[in-house]
């Protein structure tokens, strides 16, 4: 994983106005990849291609189209990011791994219960012991169910979110979302 912010770091847009959205914390099953549940499957995992794995029986999980773009586009926007699953941490772990997705992510919550808003909490207190507090506002939550969202806000506050499926169709149209907020794209080369 890649180190998150530290005190002191900067955390102003390209342009030096402050950024609205520092941290984007995605779920992984049904938003990241095709797959409804990685801890039913059987492992270990084999690497099939360049995005994507098969378990024990040949159940294939493929990162949806767009994935990299989105998080080579976070990280050239020098937006936080962290994931967020239920699921048990082993699966999860070995797709990241084999998949090379470890250097995208700055903190990883992964467990076995459906409280989303517990794990949401948990990211944001170890940022915040790391010396980067953020606000909800400061914040963009994606996943593929709202369900969890009320929970959120209640133990968060109004984190900004999107819907995998609903609000957006690929990953990467995460990236239009952040330029409307004033993140603003990525330097050009």
């Amino acid at each position: 994983m890649r180190a998150a912010a530290q005190p002191g770091q900067d955390d102003t847009g390209r342009d030096g106005f402050d950024v609205a959205v520092r941290l984007v914390i995605l779920d992984c099953d049904l938003t990241l990849w095709n797959h409804a549940n990685v801890t039913a499957l059987r492992r270990p995992f084999e690497r099939d291609g360049e995005d994507a794995v098969r378990d024990q029986d040949g159940v294939r999980v493929a990162l949806y189209p767009g994935v990299r773009r989105l998080l080579d586009g976070l990280r050239a926007r020098r937006v936080l990011v962290a994931a967020a699953s239920w699921n048990r941490p082993e699966p999860v772990d070995e797709i990241f791994a084999l998949l090379g997705l470890e250097s995208y992510f700055d903190l990883k919550k992964v467990e076995p219960h459906p409280h989303k808003e517990r794990l949401v909490a948990a990211l944001v207190a170890d940022l915040a012991a790391r010396g980067c507090v953020l606000r909800p506002d400061e914040i963009l939550y994606v996943d593929d169910r709202r369900i969890h969202l009320d929970a959120i806000h209640a133990t968060v506050g109004p984190v900004r979110f999107l819907q995998m499926g609903h609000d957006i169709q690929r990953p990467d149209e995460v990236l239009a979302h952040l330029d409307a907020l004033g993140v603003g794209a990525a330097p050009q080369a």
